[in-house]
């Protein structure tokens, strides 16, 4: 960040580093807080992001919600299918 700061690299460093050493709580601040997000929603990575934090605090209606968006913004069939995939892992059984 303090070399190339860019809403890809606080999404990286959100994932990467906060959620994995601090927790998807911290993780899922860290990604509200990223300076024009804005950029990074009409890709499937920022949602899908969303999407697993929500999963891993089991919020799991939120977690369907954010893979199905970002199901719905992939650019191809192999990655629509994983993120289907991910949002139906969150279906109540």
């Amino acid at each position: 960040m303090e070399v190339a700061p860019s809403p890809v690299v606080a999404l990286n460093r959100a994932i990467a580093i906060i959620a994995q050493i601090e927790g998807p709580e911290s993780g899922l601040e860290a990604l509200h807080a990223i300076p024009d997000a804005g950029r990074l929603s009409r890709a499937p990575s920022y949602p899908a992001a969303l999407g697993e934090l929500e999963l891993r605090r089991g919020n799991l209606d939120a977690a369907r919600s954010h893979f199905s968006s970002a199901a719905a913004l992939a650019r191809n069939p192999v990655e629509r299918r994983f993120l289907s995939a991910r949002a139906s892992v969150c279906a109540p059984e």
